[in-house]
């Protein structure tokens, strides 16, 4: 009996540092070098403030509802003392700070495009944002960004924005799995819907625009506003369950 609540302790332990680390899913350092949407090596493009980045050097993927898997670009830098560096930091972009949104299976979010719905790692449905930056000198592996994400008829669970955090945490370290049970890591901005909308499916073409402000650690902060976004919420999709 002591044997088997041993056991089911160690269980829960586990299961309660994988929930402290848990962002949006595998940030890619497990053992297998998978990853989930938006952490894809690439060549970024520096980002206007007005929101318009560009996908030279990424590949872009379908929507949908599921996660896809992509190859996780890590790095290492002296700033960061040779810390293994994942979720979207580039060190092989422009010179200059820029910052590229990605979304579920890893489409480049741009005005007028769509924002789609996926099953995250933590178990909830969510809309993700997979951010790709880099082009300034790291001071740390934590980066600040804040978030709103403005859905017509649809405010928030105490009114307001659809979604808002002004000071979202965002971690570039990497989690390996020999440190966490299955590798889970920040790797996205988990935007998910608020309380109270009994029926997700009823977020399918709702119009949406999203605005994100990224600090860089000394210089000025980087700003994207993406306008006339359509949230894609298909019935068959949120139908299924998600669960962790």
């Amino acid at each position: 009996m002591l044997r088997g609540m041993d056991l089911l302790d160690r269980r829960l332990g586990w299961a309660l540092a994988s929930v402290l680390v848990l962002g949006c899913g595998d940030d890619g350092s497990a053992e297998d070098g998978t990853s989930s949407p938006g952490t894809s090596a690439g060549t970024g493009a520096t980002s206007a403030a007005t929101g318009e980045g560009s996908s030279a050097g990424h590949d872009e993927g379908s929507s949908g509802g599921s996660a896809t898997t992509n190859t996780t670009n890590t790095t290492m830098t002296e700033t960061t003392g040779g810390v293994e560096l994942c979720n979207g930091w580039m060190d092989d972009g422009p010179s200059s700070p820029w910052l590229e949104l990605y979304g579920a299976g890893h489409v480049l979010l741009e005005s007028g495009g769509t924002y789609s719905i996926e099953c995250g790692g933590q178990g909830s449905w969510m809309f993700p944002i997979y951010p790709e930056m880099g082009g300034w000198e790291l001071q740390g592996t934590t980066l600040y960004f804040a978030v709103e994400v403005v859905v017509e008829g649809f405010p928030g669970s105490t009114g307001g924005s659809f979604y808002q955090e002004p000071t979202y945490y965002y971690d570039l370290e990497c989690f390996g799995g020999d440190e966490f049970d299955g590798g889970f890591a920040h790797d996205c901005i988990a935007v998910l819907p608020p309380d109270g909308i009994p029926d997700l499916a009823a977020l399918d073409g709702a119009p949406a625009t999203i605005h994100v402000e990224l600090g860089t650690q000394g210089g000025d902060p980087i700003v994207i506003d993406l306008v006339d976004m359509t949230l894609s919420a298909p019935a068959e999709v949120v139908m299924q369950e998600c669960f962790f």
